[in-house]
């Protein structure tokens, strides 16, 4: 303990020559935090909205030659029993909309893709979009249609409006029919922009397909649920007792692919889950991964580097006091300890203060609306970005900045503690 104390009053006495190495520790570890804190924040949002295009956790697809399930009410009833309790499993209808489009008062949009949703199983889901009007509350069974914010501004359209929609039939004949706006979301970049969501059996109707008939079934996981790839597999496993599976992949082209060249000779389906199908999106959040590493490598050198060379310095001005130490019959370990617990104090002190300003910048940043940068939204929850504080990555980061520099400045001072008394008290500052 008391060579607890003797680092404590050594370092409160040079508190004027520790100051800097405080700052750049308090910066380091601030920054590093902030940087992971976004990220994290912000593959969250990307991850949000990914399970509101493709409907949750999981999608079921199939056939034999293009995604098709007739009579898909029998495919979820085997479905509903594989996953755990309060799982939502619903029919989907993804249209393809490349010869479609919206008019109003003689203003016209083309559109991507037209979401046919069962609301009345995924109003949940969707109260999780940002809506500037209206929302999903009437969707069910009605006409209604939720347009993306760039889509309605060009419209020139408000909730309660009526548009009209043009589209092909399944016969290829063309049809209009008459949709009420219900909702304008925010979210309008990769997965909105020209993508709109109508009632399921609206959409069925409108483009002629049997009332039974869809090309994916969507499952939403319970909240907190964890999905490893253990319990994938086991899912896979027991889809494969009842279904011609195709293996699990990392990327649902893979199954695309043979699926829609005929290579398939009787329906095959396959389990894909929510990362299958950002594959494109996988580049981009790779290299901010990379980015962020970069950044906090980075920051973690300068660290260990400006603590430990100023330390030097401060310890090879305190060789008189070395020798004395020494002196008065002070061993070398007891020395150590004495410089290990300054520079112990001084870490811990800076990642603490480098916590709180970690918290300030993440306040900071998440009250900054950055809707405005094009294609932006991504990463935005109502056009701010919020950071995702974690404690895990807190303690990571604080237990890698005390031993590195810990390491490096005992390292640093080693051949000053090996110094003899005589050589020490015989230096001159």
């Amino acid at each position: 303990m008391y060579i607890f104390k003797m680092g404590l009053r050594s370092l409160l006495h040079r508190k004027k020559q520790y100051i800097a190495l405080f700052l750049v520790t308090t910066v380091g570890v601030g920054f590093s935090l902030t940087c992971l804190f976004l990220v994290d924040g912000m593959l969250r949002a990307l991850e949000e909205k990914a399970r509101l295009y493709y409907g949750g956790d999981l999608t079921f697809i199939g056939g034999t030659k293009q995604l098709s399930f007739d009579h898909v009410d029998r495919f979820v009833e085997k479905l509903r029993p594989i996953f755990p309790d309060g799982t939502i499993v619903s029919t989907r209808f993804d249209f393809d909309a490349d010869y479609s489009s919206f008019y109003f008062e003689g203003m016209e949009v083309r559109q991507r893709v037209i979401k046919g949703v069962d609301f009345s199983q995924e109003i949940k889901l969707f109260a999780g979009f940002n809506y500037l009007e209206g929302g999903p509350q009437k969707m069910a069974d009605s006409n209604g249609v939720l347009l993306s914010e760039p889509i309605a501004r060009k419209l020139g359209v408000q909730v309660g409006d009526t548009i009209t929609f043009l589209l092909k039939t399944a016969r290829w004949h063309t049809n209009t029919v008459q949709l009420e706006v219900q909702g304008i979301f925010r979210d309008s970049s990769l997965f909105g922009m020209y993508t709109s969501y109508m009632d399921l059996n609206f959409l069925r109707e409108s483009y002629g397909s049997p009332t039974h008939w869809a090309n994916r079934i969507c499952i939403s996981l319970p909240d907190g649920f964890e999905l490893s790839t253990s319990q994938l597999q086991l899912f896979q496993s027991e889809l494969e007792k009842m279904f011609t599976m195709y293996p699990l992949v990392a990327d649902k082209e893979k199954f695309y692919e043979p699926l829609v060249s005929g290579k398939f000779s009787e329906p095959h389906y396959a389990l894909i889950a929510l990362y299958a199908n950002l594959e494109d999106l996988k580049i981009l959040v790779d290299a901010m991964n990379m980015i962020a590493t970069f950044v906090i490598i980075t920051l973690m050198i300068i660290i260990v580097v400006g603590v430990s060379s100023t330390y030097r310095v401060i310890v090879m001005k305190r060789i008189n006091e070395i020798g004395i130490y020494k002196a008065i019959g002070m061993r070398r370990r007891a020395i150590f300890g004495v410089l290990l617990w300054e520079t112990s104090i001084l870490i811990v002190a800076g990642c603490l203060f480098g916590v709180i300003v970690s918290i300030i910048l993440s306040k900071v940043i998440s009250l900054g609306d950055f809707s405005f940068v094009p294609a932006f939204d991504i990463f935005l929850v109502n056009g701010v970005l919020v950071l995702q504080p974690s404690f895990f990555q807190t303690l990571l980061v604080s237990v890698a900045v005390y031993v590195t520099t810990t390491f490096a400045v005992l390292f640093s001072v080693q051949k000053s503690v090996k110094t003899t008394p005589v050589e020490a008290l015989g230096v001159t500052e």
